[in-house]
């Protein structure tokens, strides 16, 4: 299954990143390849992951405290790359079809 990610989601991912190539190179190597790896398995059995609020489902990654917001229509759509420490539900304003 092919996926796309949130313009948002592609920013917070390119932090997450460069944060963690200023404390170590190695660590953002590891990171990088934790986000690919966590998007194969989306992609791989999408329905593998619990809807959590309403129909969003997360993915979380190991050995980082993120995960990725995504639902399923014609193609996957990752809403965000979140923090699990932070502010939850910030993300929740990136999708037009929610009521405000």
């Amino acid at each position: 299954m092919t996926y796309s990610l949130h313009p948002e989601a592609a920013q917070e991912t390119r932090e997450a990143i460069a944060w963690s190539k200023r404390e170590d190179r190695v660590l953002a190597l590891r990171f990088r390849r934790e986000i690919d790896a966590a998007l194969q398995k989306i992609c791989s059995n999408p329905l593998l992951y619990r809807c959590f609020d309403g129909e969003f489902r997360r993915c979380r990654t190991a050995g980082f405290p993120y995960a990725l917001v995504f639902r399923i229509r014609a193609e996957l759509e990752v809403i965000a790359v979140m923090h699990q420490h932070r502010e939850p539900g910030y993300w929740k304003d990136r999708d037009p079809s929610r009521p405000t």
